[in-house]
């Protein structure tokens, strides 16, 4: 079962796992995730840059920033994380605690992997061997709040150990007539990793960058949900379990 994660504001900024310890660390197996905002101004005072890994330019500047680590058990590999990260049409079925609602809801009306960054190109979900290191691929989604979306998805990184993935959307993010989000103002990178024998590591970063209007700041709560989401579902877990991670 879970419990409510630990919530806090970071104070120096995330450091994935790039060849050193994860911060926040990843939490054990059948706990929720370490959760921790960071806020541009904050990440600017401390002189935090993305790392390498990330796949972030250096100079780019980040407005807010979320990570989430936590791990889970599973007896696959790479190959069985790739088909799950790639099966964009399960993303259907994941529901995330919305504040304002006070109720699960799902996080899409409708998702589908695309041929080419075109919503009219719909096609089947991505298998593993699609997902090879350096491979692009595209999906488009219909948020149930935003509405729809075309998102590129990168593969970074892919051994038997460790799986990295990169999500950024490629066309603009509106609610009614107001875009929040410019083309690739909303990014995110999932990093896989084999911590111990059936122990997998996952951490997520995910941060808004230059194109973002004020009105998608402040939502700090709606970010945490739909990222736990995310995690739950990559992990194989009921994504609506109670309680929310941010109630």
């Amino acid at each position: 079962m879970f419990s409510i994660p630990a919530l806090s504001t970071g104070a120096t900024g995330p450091q994935p796992p790039c060849g050193t310890v994860a911060a926040p660390a990843y939490s054990p197996p059948g706990m929720p995730p370490a959760i921790v905002t960071w806020h541009g101004d904050d990440l600017a005072r401390s002189g935090w840059k993305p790392p390498d890994c990330s796949g972030w330019a250096p100079s780019s500047h980040s407005r807010f920033v979320l990570a989430i680590a936590g791990s889970f058990r599973f007896d696959g590999g790479t190959d069985e994380l790739a088909a799950r990260v790639g099966a964009i049409s399960a993303l259907r079925d994941v529901r995330y605690w919305s504040v304002t609602d006070k109720l699960w809801r799902p996080l899409l009306n409708d998702a589908s992997a695309l041929s080419r960054p075109d919503p009219r190109s719909r096609r089947a979900d991505f298998g593993p061997a699609e997902m090879t290191a350096g491979s692009e691929l595209y999906y488009w989604e219909n948020d149930s709040r935003s509405g729809k979306v075309v998102h590129q998805m990168t593969v970074l990184v892919r051994n038997p150990a460790r799986l990295v993935i990169a999500i950024e959307n490629r066309t603009p993010v509106r609610f009614l007539l107001v875009t929040l989000f410019d083309p690739g103002a909303l990014q995110s990178v999932e990093f896989f990793d084999l911590v111990s024998p059936g122990v997998w590591g996952f951490y997520l970063l995910t941060r808004t960058g230059e194109g973002v209007s004020a009105l998608a700041g402040g939502h700090e709560a709606s970010y945490v949900n739909r990222a736990v989401a995310i995690f739950r579902h990559l992990a194989g877990l009921q994504t609506d379990e109670e309680p929310p991670a941010s109630p």
